[in-house]
């Protein structure tokens, strides 16, 4: 990553930005390295960076210091290059799953067998976008090697509204000290990073508008989707993984011999129907309707009726995971895999084996790239996040406090007439799920030919499926080159 100059630059934030220079030069970096890969079918030679980013509050004082990888094509135009930054969630993780498991170079292999949760080794990673954009991976403050420094606060970074704030500095900083003012700017978040991106998109819409946005797993509208008791909304639009689920794992007779991509339409399509006025109504539900709608349920979710009929015609995602096979618990991010659930234990997710394996993989990549900082500096996810500030409020309620997170694009759509929004949901994740992502769209008034909605076999990583990882790519590319989308196929 090219120095920043030593002169000050105006953040998005009020803030100024500067080099970390020297900040730790006796420890070494950047760790500048060039390689050549065959991605997307085309040979790349690309220098890989791991560099530090401090930005600078307007009394001078460093308040945090950001540690990225970027992966940047030597040769390429640089105006004409996109450049795609990428970071996952939490609140707060590092970017090391979408780096290792599915956009770097490198990435980490996975069993194809869901009765196996296992990981293995790193292998060139064919699939990765490097040949349509430079890639930037983002850690936030206090994941990675990424760090609040002494003039900063600690609250601030740890909100919602500081953290995207924050990030969106460092975009700024990085497009400056590379000279990419010129290029498209794509950003990629995933899960809690979705509600980070949606921030961005409307923060840097006033000063460096992106070319587009993609929420992956998106939690944006988790307020109204969270399956509060009485929240019957989000029964209705939850429905649709559930009975995704469990046709993959053949207890549903209502979709036997249908196709999967027919299970989530007509899910949908019936429980944001049918099933939403029998939840609407309540208690006066004629009990013939309250009969016949929980035997409906039973056919699309393999839940015996007589537990919908003890618990109001709902389920929750969480009491799904042990109900269906009683005897064994599904993951919760991916409910292909199945693990024992012993007798008053909390059950461990068996998707666990998987995501366990990705710091390692990212210690060891960063070995390859020559980083000497220590390992045991690296975190995978920020310490102490339980204050976690949403929307300007401490304790209870977290994403679920009354806020349009949605709304925050809406400045990316007015600042560039070509901005376009991509949504990608995993089919078999039970954390954030396909019918909210529909929903969001249709309570949105978005421009819907600017609008990309995709679903993927998987779950919250559906890219841990090799074909779903070529299809994320494959749309990732069409997104970022104004191409046509592949049909839909699950």
């Amino acid at each position: 990553m090219a120095e920043i100059t030593k002169r000050a630059l105006l953040g998005v934030g009020g803030l100024a930005l500067a080099a970390a220079g020297a900040a730790r030069a006796a420890e070494g970096g950047p760790f500048v390295s060039n390689h050549t890969g065959l991605f997307g079918g085309q040979k790349v030679d690309y220098t890989a960076t791991v560099g530090e980013t401090v930005i600078v509050g307007a009394d001078g004082q460093p308040t945090v210091r950001f540690v990225s990888t970027s992966y940047v094509k030597r040769g390429g135009d640089p105006a004409a290059r996109p450049v795609l930054f990428a970071f996952n969630g939490g609140p707060s993780s590092s970017s090391a799953t979408l780096h290792m498991v599915a956009l770097g170079p490198k990435r980490l292999t996975v069993s194809q067998d869901p009765k196996v949760a296992a990981a293995g080794g790193l292998v060139d990673n064919l699939d990765t976008v490097l040949d349509v954009a430079d890639l930037v991976f983002i850690d936030p403050a206090e994941t990675g090697f990424s760090r609040v420094l002494p003039g900063g606060k600690t609250p601030y970074f740890y909100s919602v509204e500081g953290d995207a704030q924050s990030v969106s500095d460092f975009v700024v900083a990085w497009i400056k000290a590379n000279g990419r003012e010129a290029s498209p700017k794509f950003v990629l978040g995933e899960s809690y990073g979705t509600l980070r991106a949606a921030l961005m998109a409307g923060q840097l819409a006033k000063v460096m508008p992106l070319s587009g946005v993609f929420l992956f797993g998106q939690a944006v509208n988790m307020i109204e989707t969270s399956q509060r008791a009485k929240n019957v909304l989000a029964y209705a639009t939850n429905l649709t993984s559930l009975a995704a689920v469990a046709a993959y794992h053949g207890r549903a007779p209502a979709w036997t011999g249908k196709p999967m991509s027919a299970v989530v339409d007509e899910a949908y399509a019936w429980g944001m129907g049918e099933y939403l006025q029998a939840l609407l109504q309540g208690h006066d539900l004629p009990a013939p309707r309250r009969r016949a709608i929980a035997a409906k349920l039973q056919a699309m979710t393999g839940v015996s009726a007589d537990y919908y009929l003890a618990n109001d015609l709902q389920i929750t995602k969480i009491a799904f995971l042990r109900e269906l096979q009683k005897d064994q618990v599904l993951g919760m991010y991916d409910a292909r895999y199945v693990g024992p659930a012993p007798a008053g234990q909390r059950p461990s997710d068996p998707f666990g084996p998987v995501i366990a394996a990705i710091q390692p993989a990212m210690l060891a990549h960063y070995q390859t790239l020559g980083v000497t900082w220590p390992a045991s500096d690296y975190r995978s996810s920020a310490p102490n996040t339980g204050g976690w500030a949403w929307n300007g409020t401490l304790g209870p309620g977290g994403p679920f406090l009354d806020y349009d997170y949605q709304a925050r694009i809406n400045p990316a759509f007015a600042a560039d007439p070509k901005f376009r929004l991509m949504i990608g949901t995993g089919i078999y994740d039970l954390t954030t799920t396909v019918g909210p992502a529909r929903y969001m769209v249709t309570k949105s008034d978005w421009p819907r030919d600017r609008v990309i909605q995709r679903e993927y076999v998987g779950g919250h990583m559906a890219y841990t499926h090799e074909p779903s990882l070529k299809a994320f790519t494959g749309d990732i590319r069409s997104w970022i080159t104004g191409g046509k989308f592949a049909p839909r196929k699950l």
